[in-house]
């Protein structure tokens, strides 16, 4: 009976000793604030940076990538999104924008559509979006607008206008 006495009190003992280690643990890590991430979308490095310092966290550059709306060198994303709450010290990895990734298009008006896809693709762009239109002075199939226009920045959406001839064809 006097060894099942020591028996419980050591694991009674060990069990208070465990819920008393776990208490302080979990005091020790809930010491960090937590922090609302900030929204970086559209920001340079030096301003980002300067954000989350100001906030007790850190920046890490992640990569860069395309993007057609927001210029080269300003961050397009980033990994937890604004909003989020994170404890203090966190690192917010990022991308930076390396622009559109056509800088210039070429001019397609006047071009049969199939000619026009052939000329934009050999320069890596797709055309997006197709609007056919009657027109009296242009023939059918062939390109009466395009968007962006010739030397226009930000060929990543391209959209034509193509004419469907006159009415009475």
């Amino acid at each position: 009976m006097n060894r099942l006495i020591k028996i419980s009190a050591y694991v009674i003992a060990i069990f208070v000793i465990g819920m008393i280690s776990g208490h302080f643990t979990f005091k020790v890590l809930s010491f960090s604030r937590t922090i609302t991430v900030p929204d970086l979308k559209g920001k340079g490095m030096v301003d980002a940076n300067d954000i989350l310092r100001k906030k007790g966290l850190h920046i890490r550059l992640e990569g860069e990538d395309y993007d057609s709306y927001i210029p080269q060198g300003y961050i397009i994303r980033q990994d937890i999104p604004s909003g989020h709450k994170v404890k203090e010290g966190r690192e917010i990895r990022v991308a930076l924008s390396k622009g559109p990734r056509v800088r210039y298009v070429p001019d397609v008006v006047g071009q049969p559509l199939d000619a026009a896809e052939a000329i934009l693709k050999e320069k890596g762009i797709r055309i997006g979006k197709i609007l056919y239109a009657h027109s009296e002075k242009t023939a059918k199939n062939i390109i009466t607008a395009q968007r962006p226009e010739t030397n226009e920045k930000g060929g990543d959406n391209f959209s034509v206008i193509v004419s469907l001839g006159d009415f009475e064809n």
